[in-house]
This record gives C-alpha cells, structure tokens and sequence, in this order.
C-alpha cells in the first residue's frame, strides 16, 4: 500500500463554498463538478471565464465502486450550491 504524504494534504484544513457550473467534465476528469468558489472566483465570467475554473472531485456514497467508471454519476446539478476542502493547502 503506498503512503500519502502528510504534506499532501497543507497545513491547515481550508473550508469552501461555491456554486456548481456544470456536471459534464472532460474525459479523464469523470465524477468531477466545475466549481465557481465563492470569494476565489469572481462572478464575472469576463474575469475567470468557465474553462479556467477547477474541476472538484466529489464523495462518492459507500455503495457506489468510484472506480473504472463503475458506480453513479453525481447528480448534482449546475446552480447547486456545493462546499469542499482543498487538499493542497492555500
């Protein structure tokens, strides 16, 4: 079993919020929302257009395999509102 580095996770535990832009991620990024977080991102997709905002991985029920595209699609739906943590510190 490989182990994760501590560092992996940051420093300290970072909370956010956000609004879901879409549920329909590219090849690759499959049970991924793009997420607008709020206070990070601005509302004006002229700022921050949708291409450039991240792709936020999502907990996936016990039942579901999470794995080789097994399991369930996320349902959660573009103007979802959505919280997370960032893994990787500030």
């Amino acid at each position: 079993m490989n182990s994760i580095p501590t560092e992996y996770y940051g420093d300290n535990t970072r909370w956010f919020m956000g609004r879901c832009i879409s549920n329909v991620p590219p090849a690759g990024l499959e049970g991924r929302i793009c997420v607008r977080i709020f206070g990070i991102h601005s509302d004006d997709v002229n700022d921050i257009p949708q291409k450039d905002l991240p792709w936020a991985q999502v907990m996936n029920p016990s039942h579901s395999y999470g794995v080789s595209g097994l399991g369930v699609n996320t349902q959660i739906l573009p103007g979802a509102l959505v919280f997370g943590i960032f893994l990787d510190g500030k």
